[in-house]
């Protein structure tokens, strides 16, 4: 499971490395255009909308495969480990519906959009949005996992103790 994690991690970073250069560059190559020579590619913010989509969404899916994405966990570490471990469960079978739902409305609108194309391209931009569903399958394979090494640990996933978390004070008794 762990090489999995590590590959997808991989390819993540480098497609989102990607995209980001290719949005600076062109976006370099904009504004010198403009500035410098009093041109510029109206194709460019297409592109541009288009890379920076698929760097949002499978970003979303790194965030959620590295387990940085926003974590609000005051009042999680603080429940006895019982309570803890039903809660750790429903929040991944709460990701993994809110993956499933992704999926579904962002094929709708990727359908929807393959006959909208681009003003300045001539491609439908609804090859943009198609990393809506891939981010939510991305998400629903880290969820699937986080839930395998939930089941599979010694009495479940890595437990924190309050007292293990950084920002939570240890008050001598």
């Amino acid at each position: 499971m762990q090489r999995l994690r590590s590959g997808l991690d991989s390819i993540l970073s480098g497609t989102i490395g990607v995209a980001l250069l290719g949005i600076f560059f062109l976006n370099m190559y904009q504004v010198a255009g403009r500035y410098l020579f009093g041109i510029g590619a109206v194709w460019i913010p297409d592109v541009t909308r288009f890379l920076f989509i698929w760097m949002v969404f499978p970003g979303t899916a790194l965030m959620h495969l590295r387990r940085r994405h926003l974590v609000i966990d005051f009042v999680l570490l603080r429940l006895p480990p019982r309570a803890r471990r039903t809660t750790e469960l429903v929040i991944v079978g709460s990701m993994l519906g809110l993956a499933l739902v992704l999926f579904f409305v962002g094929w709708r609108i990727m359908m929807i959009r393959m006959d909208i194309p681009y003003t300045g391209w001539e491609v439908p931009t609804g090859y943009a949005y198609l990393a809506v569903p891939v981010a939510a399958l991305l998400i629903a394979v880290t969820s699937l996992a986080n839930l395998w090494d939930w089941l599979r640990g010694p009495g479940g996933p890595e437990r924190k103790k309050a007292s293990d978390h950084p920002d939570v004070p240890v008050h001598a008794a």
